[in-house]
């Protein structure tokens, strides 16, 4: 099994996240992903399926266009396959699909059902070639025509949201109404449209995923975070194995294969925006 990335170019950092090509062997593998932005997937060879923890289950198509997830998922595949992808920023999200993002929340969609032969003839285009470099040159021409057709979105919204959830584990919403000098049932509906959930529940999620990030990088275990918006021991526990899937020590231990090799992400940090790495 391998798994490699790429950045998106600096233009293209607003929209798009890092780029992915996810590589399976004969056989089955199973795992845990954790809470993520949106993602669109090109499934270049194999199957494969995504199920959430309500029982929920979706079948991958070619090419899987996934909502914002606010919770961990388990991931199914059937190989031999080959996996490339790339994750949606919240203006990626509002520019590519036009939809309101807490509509698909833990939710996938067939591509096609989106953007009609577009996923498809990109996703044959692909096949031929061998490395991330390669397949992620490819979408960033096609990404970069798209987008300077596409209709705007309040960027300057979405700045401010990343830059408050940035600023501290638990931030205070009123901290995010004086920077965007809009009340706080504006702000609720902007933040389910561009990121799937109202602030409340964007900080629990990132705040989980950047301790669970710090655990797993040896920074600390939970007893370094019950300060920081946890109210003891086990809400710490249980709000990471929520949005991770997985416990801290668990984490620590590196039980998940793929969270293993999903650190690899980090190095791409001075290329990424902060969150989507975290995410």
């Amino acid at each position: 099994m391998k798994l490699a990335y790429a950045a998106p170019p600096t233009d293209l950092t607003p929209y798009l996240s890092h780029y992915y090509l996810f590589e399976l062997g004969d056989g089955e593998f199973e795992d845990l992903e954790r809470a993520d932005i949106a993602q669109l997937r090109y499934f270049l060879s194999g199957s494969g399926a995504i199920v959430f923890p309500d029982g929920a289950r979706f079948e991958n198509t070619p090419v899987t266009l996934f909502g914002p997830r606010m919770s961990s998922s388990r991931i199914l595949c059937r190989g031999p396959m080959r996996v490339f992808g790339f994750g949606l920023q919240p203006a990626g999200w509002a520019a590519s699909t036009g939809m309101s993002a807490s509509t698909q929340v833990n939710r996938c969609i067939d591509a096609a059902d989106v953007w009609g032969d577009v996923p498809e003839a990109t996703r044959k285009a692909l096949i031929p070639l061998t490395t991330v470099e390669e397949m992620a040159a490819v979408l960033s021409e096609s990404a970069r025509r798209f987008y300077a057709e596409a209709e705007s979105v309040a960027h300057w919204f979405i700045r401010a949201v990343d830059a408050w959830l940035e600023e501290r584990l638990t931030p205070d919403i009123a901290d995010l109404e004086a920077a965007t000098g809009l009340s706080r049932r504006q702000i609720e509906r902007l933040a389910k449209q561009y990121y799937g959930a109202p602030p409340k529940v964007l900080v629990r999620k990132y705040r989980a995923l950047r301790t669970a990030n710090a655990i797993q990088h040896g920074r600390g275990d939970w007893q370094d975070f019950v300060d920081e918006g946890y109210y003891d021991q086990s809400h710490c526990i249980r709000e990471i194995k929520e949005f991770t899937g997985t416990t801290p020590s668990a984490l620590r231990d590196q039980r998940s294969l793929l969270t293993s090799m999903t650190r690899d992400r980090s190095n791409l940090m001075s290329a990424l925006a902060l969150l989507s790495d975290e995410a």
